[in-house]
């Protein structure tokens, strides 16, 4: 079996970081995931080749859950002191908030250490300086993906199995009482798989050309503790029958069966299985970025000058997509970027919910002509969407009579505009749809800053602006108001600002009138009201596909 050389890595690697080449690479810091088993020590090798080279620091989870943890914790950190990379080793503070009890031996903790193992590599990235997370998922892990999608019922789009490269984004948490919660600083960092092209074999043959020593991880071979280890064994021995059948539901284990047929079915140029499936997952994962591109670009032709935190699609430019799977995607992509749920969670997607994302296609790329005038209407996410009239002269109008009145109008088109949805006053406490999710209170923060001696501070507001402090701009007046908040009720807080849920940011003192301290503009500009620039307002969510 043929190892994987310095020049298709570099290309694999360039490809990841979505660049023609892999020059000016110093620029970056890049974490990896170094277990200590053959997959991550392949990796961190070709990576430490690179040239010119990339600065790297390796990071070890050590769970703490099974015998073999002390022995891939010294073989991960001995393989990146004799590669010359600076290495952490990551422990999990069981019980500890955010994380959770240690699982009891013989529960399923798959899951759990998961998601402990994605928050533990966050902050090791974060506290080394690193943007990019390098993993070493290969071809064959991404054939594993594809077909428990499939299993699930997945799109085509779905089948596609993971990215080269993807955003790793808020999280799905909403506080960081949550394990999964990331916040905007996971707006800046990412996931890279520069080994998506590689199977196996080739990995295990570039270990051994180049003498590198690696451990086992036992969980792997035992098909009882994943569905995918069980998928593992069943690609392991493609004639039925060859091995004891996986402990799953029966109705598991066939449906991906009969992903597998489907996934061969598509490519027949050859006879091998696993070359099959691996051909058939590699033409799926093209097929979507090549979407995520005609997305992008429909994207970028089609919208209009808006408020900030909107979206305007002019109905003319939305007609002339014809294909559905863009349609499809380009709702997808508009609704994560507007919605107030964590950007990357499913609940910005609208849940994925098939129903309610072809409902909203049946509005914007109607069959025939709507008899009556559109009405604004919701359909998961957070997200309204709201028929308007346009013209370059006098921008938008949400209010209008008829499609005749349309036509009355020259140099006048329809559009959508697409909002935040507004929050539920009938229970303002409860729900991320709440109203009091608007209103947040940053009194302590400003108080323990300042005892800090902090030179700034920011906030997520509403998953949807990151509000900056400057706190060596701070005007003297609110610098003495906070120094007396033992003696008087003070407050300083954030508040809903127009129809479009606009931070502003106001001073309560007792029962005087709120004092504005910041307000975002319609330009997206912020006005202090005639104070010194100490308080910036930006939209952080991201309207590219990862």
């Amino acid at each position: 079996m043929a190892t994987i050389n310095a020049v298709e890595f570099a290309a694999s690697f360039a490809r990841c970081l979505q660049r023609s080449s892999s020059s000016s690479l110093s620029s970056y810091v890049v974490a990896v995931a170094n277990s200590g088993g053959p997959d991550s020590t392949c990796l961190l090798f070709l990576l430490s080749r690179l040239r010119p080279p990339v600065s790297l620091v390796s990071l070890h989870v050590d769970h703490g859950l099974q015998p073999a943890s002390v022995d891939m914790a010294h073989r991960a950190a001995a393989n990146a002191t004799s590669m010359g990379i600076t290495h952490h080793t990551l422990h999990i503070p069981w019980g500890c908030p955010p994380f959770p009890s240690r699982p009891v031996p013989g529960a399923p903790f798959e899951n759990v250490a998961r998601q402990v193992r994605y928050h533990v590599l966050f902050r090791g990235m974060t506290h080394s300086g690193a943007s990019i997370l390098a993993l070493g998922h290969h071809a064959d892990d991404q054939v594993e993906t594809s077909l428990m999608r499939l299993a699930r019922g997945s799109t085509l789009v779905g089948a596609a199995g993971m990215r080269r490269r993807r955003r790793w984004g808020m999280g799905s948490g909403n506080s960081t009482d949550d394990l999964t919660w990331v916040g905007h600083p996971g707006m800046n960092h990412f996931i890279v798989r520069p080994l998506l092209d590689f199977p196996k074999d080739r990995i295990l043959a570039t270990c051994d050309a180049h003498a590198l020593n690696y451990v086992n991880d036992p969980t792997n071979l035992h098909p009882e503790t994943s569905l995918r280890n069980a998928v593992r064994q069943m690609l392991a021995s493609p004639i039925p029958g060859a091995t004891e059948p996986p402990p799953f539901p029966q109705e598991s284990i066939e449906q991906l069966m009969r992903a597998s047929s489907f996934l061969q079915s598509t490519v027949t140029a050859v006879t091998d299985t696993k070359e099959r499936l691996r051909r058939a997952t590699a033409l799926l994962a093209d097929k979507a970025d090549r979407l995520d591109s005609e997305v992008t670009e429909q994207l970028r032709n089609c919208v209009l000058p808006s408020p900030p935190g909107t979206l305007l699609l002019p109905s003319s430019k939305l007609l002339t997509v014809e294909d559905p799977e863009v349609r499809f995607a380009m709702v997808l992509r508009t609704m994560r970027y507007i919605s107030f749920h964590p950007w990357g969670s499913t609940r910005a997607d609208g849940d994925r919910r098939r129903v309610g994302i072809h409902r909203i296609m049946n509005h914007l790329w109607p069959v025939e002509p709507p008899a009556i005038s559109p009405r604004k209407f919701t359909a998961g996410a957070g997200v309204l969407w709201t028929p308007v009239l346009y013209s370059h002269n006098n921008g938008f109008k949400t209010h209008f009579k008829s499609q005749c009145h349309l036509k009355q109008l020259d140099s006048t088109q329809s559009a959508w505009l697409v909002s935040r949805l507004p929050p539920f006053f009938k229970n303002p406490q409860e729900g991320a749809c709440s109203a009091s999710r608007l209103s947040v209170d940053l009194t302590k923060q400003f108080v323990l800053a300042n005892a800090a001696s902090r030179d700034a501070l920011q906030v997520l507001y509403d998953c949807r602006f990151l509000v900056g402090f400057d706190l060596t701009q701070m005007p003297i007046f609110v610098r003495n108001a906070l120094g007396s908040v033992r003696d008087q009720p003070i407050s300083i807080k954030i508040l809903p600002h127009t129809e479009y849920f606009w931070p502003k940011v106001v001073l309560q003192q007792g029962s005087s009138p709120d004092l504005v301290l910041a307000v975002l503009n319609k330009k997206g500009e912020v006005n202090t009201l005639g104070s010194s620039s100490w308080i910036s307002m930006e939209w952080v969510r991201s309207l590219e596909a990862t």
